[in-house]
C-alpha cells in the first residue's frame, strides 16, 4: 500500500472527502481540459453524419493508422512482412480482414513491440485483467484518453443527465477499510459533484445507512457496476422500503448487464437503465440508445463481429483503434462476444449490437453475508500472472488459481492483501498454481467460480 493510501485509510471521513476531492480535481484537469473541448465538438459534428460519411471517415483514419503501424510499430512491421501486406492493401474497413486477429496473450508476450521506438512518454498507462483473466499494461495517448472520457459524458447527457449533475457512483474503489462497518459508507468528490458509495460494505445491517446517505444526497443519476446497483435494489425490496429520491437514469458499465438485474433496478428506482460498453484498451465504446441497442462510436475505433460458424448474428467481438498511436491495436480480440441487432447485416465498422455478452462472474461472499462483485482489481499491478481465477466453495474463504508466465516471481502477499482489502482481513485465502485453467465451450473461463460445498 502506498504512503498516500495509508494516510487516507488512517484519516477521518471528513479528511478523506478532502483527499478524494483533491485527487478528483487532478483527474478533472487531466480528463476535461485542453483537447477535451475540441473532441466534444468533433463528436457533435459526427452525430450529423450519414452512414456513407461515417464509413469514409473511418476508412481515412484506418489508412492513416495502418500506415503509421507499418512505418513505426515493430510488431506490425513483422506481421505485414509475413503476410505480404502494405498500407495500400488496407483502404476499406473490409480490408481489415486481411490482418490476423490479435489476442491478449500476444500483447502480454510482446508488449514492447507494440510501441514506436521514438514514442513519447504515454499520457497514461492502463492496467487491466480483462474478461479472460489475462492482465495487461496498455499505454494510451492524450487524445484517446480524453475521447474515452468525452464518450462517457456524451452517453450520460444523451439520456438526460448534464455534466456536473449529482451522481451516485457504485464501483470498485476502496473508500474505507473493508473491516470498518461504521457509517458513513460514501465519500464525496466535490470536483464532479459525485458521491462514491462502497460496493464492499453493503448488507442488511448497513443498508439503512446507505439509504439515508442516498436520500440526503438526492442523486440525479446512479452509475457503476450493475451487480452493485442491483445489490442495493435488492436491499430496498428486502427492507420493504423505497428511495426518497428520483434519479433520471441509471448508467451501468464494466460488467454484463443481465435482464433480471435491469428489471429489478428499473422497478426499484423508477427510471430506465442504459448500459455502455467501454474497454480498458480504449479501442471501442458502445452505449445503449433509447431503444436499448448498443451503438459503437465511429471515432474511437472500428468494431467487428466475427460470426461463429453456423451463426447469422453472434460472434467474437474485435476492435481496431483509430486514435491511439501510443500503442495501436488492430483487429484486437476483446474476449467477449456480441449479437447483431439486425442480422444478417454489416459485421464490421459500426454494426448495431443487440447484446454484448461480456463477463458474467459470480460474487465472492464474505462470512458476514456481504456479496463482493467485480474483484479483478486485485490482479492489477501484479506481475508474472498469465491467467487467474478465484474459486469459492464456502463463505469467508477462497482459492486463487494462477497460471504463471514463468518470467517473474509473483508477489503473493500483495495479492492476498489486495483481496483482503475488499473481502476483510479474516478472509481465508489459498493460492494454487496450475498449468492451465479449464475453459467453457465458448473458449472463455469465468474469473470467479462459486460452488456449494458438498458433503
Amino acid at each position: 500500500m502506498k504512503i498516500a493510501e495509508k494516510i487516507y485509510f488512517l484519516s477521518p471521513p471528513l479528511f478523506q472527502n478532502l483527499m478524494i476531492s483533491g485527487y478528483g480535481y487532478r483527474l478533472y484537469q487531466k480528463r476535461y481540459k485542453g483537447l477535451y473541448y475540441e473532441i466534444r465538438k468533433e463528436l457533435e459534428k459526427t452525430k450529423g453524419f450519414n452512414a456513407t460519411e461515417i464509413k469514409a471517415l473511418q476508412e481515412e483514419r484506418l489508412h492513416q493508422m495502418v500506415t503509421y503501424c507499418a512505418n513505426r510499430i515493430p510488431y506490425y512491421q513483422k506481421v505485414f512482412a509475413e503476410h505480404g501486406l502494405c498500407p495500400s492493401d488496407i483502404t476499406k474497413v473490409q480490408d481489415l480482414q486481411k490482418i490476423p486477429i490479435l489476442n491478449k496473450q500476444t500483447i502480454l508476450e510482446q508488449n514492447h513491440n507494440f510501441r514506436s521506438k521514438d514514442a513519447l512518454k504515454p499520457f497514461m498507462t492502463q492496467h487491466t485483467s480483462g474478461s479472460t483473466g489475462t492482465p495487461l499494461a496498455l499505454q494510451i495517448d492524450e487524445r484517446t484518453y480524453k475521447l474515452a472520457m468525452a464518450l462517457v459524458v456524451d452517453h450520460e447527457e444523451s439520456h438526460g443527465v448534464p455534466f456536473g449533475s449529482r451522481r451516485a457512483t457504485f464501483a470498485g474503489r476502496m473508500l474505507k477499510s473493508v473491516d470498518d462497518m461504521k457509517p458513513p459508507f460514501s465519500r464525496f468528490n466535490h470536483s464532479e459533484n459525485q458521491r462514491f458509495f462502497s460496493s464492499y460494505h453493503i448488507n442488511e445491517k448497513t443498508f439503512p445507512h446507505y439509504k439515508e446517505e442516498l436520500d440526503r444526497f438526492q442523486p440525479e443519476e446512479l452509475i457503476g457496476y450493475p451487480s452493485a446497483i442491483y445489490d442495493v435494489a435488492v436491499h430496498y425490496l428486502k427492507s420493504d422500503s423505497r428511495p426518497n429520491f428520483q434519479p433520471k437514469v441509471v448508467i451501468t458499465n464494466s460488467e454484463t448487464l443481465l435482464l433480471w438485474q435491469r428489471e429489478k433496478i428499473e422497478s426499484v428506482f423508477g427510471c430506465p437503465v442504459y448500459d455502455y460498453y467501454g474497454t480498458a484498451e480504449y479501442v471501442m465504446f458502445a452505449g445503449q440508445d433509447k431503444t436499448g441497442i448498443y451503438q459503437p462510436n465511429p471515432i474511437i475505433g472500428i468494431t467487428e463481429v466475427e460470426l461463429d460458424s453456423g451463426s447469422i448474428d453472434t460472434g467474437r467481438l474485435l476492435a481496431t483503434s483509430l486514435t491511439n498511436k501510443q500503442m495501436p491495436l488492430l483487429r484486437y480480440n476483446l474476449g467477449d462476444t456480441a449479437t447483431l441487432a439486425n442480422a444478417p447485416g454489416e459485421t464490421i465498422g459500426t454494426p448495431e449490437l443487440k447484446f454484448i455478452n461480456g463477463r458474467i462472474d459470480d460474487y465472492i461472499e464474505t462470512s458476514d453475508g456481504r456479496l463482493i462483485g467485480r474483484i479483478d482489481h486485485i490482479f492489477k499491478g501484479i506481475a508474472g500472472i498469465k491467467e487467474a481465477q478465484i474459486q469459492q466453495i464456502s463463505p469467508g474463504e477462497a482459492t486463487i488459481v494462477i497460471v504463471k508466465t514463468g518470467l517473474v516471481a509473483i508477489n503473493e502477499d500483495r495479492l492476498k492483501e489486495n483481496l483482503r482489502e475488499r473481502a476483510g482481513q479474516e478472509f481465508g485465502i489459498e493460492i494454487r498454481y496450475q498449468d492451465s485453467i479449464v475453459r467453457g465451450d465458448n473458449g472463455k473461463f469465468r474469473s470467479v467460480i462459486k460452488t456449494n460445498k458438498t458433503s
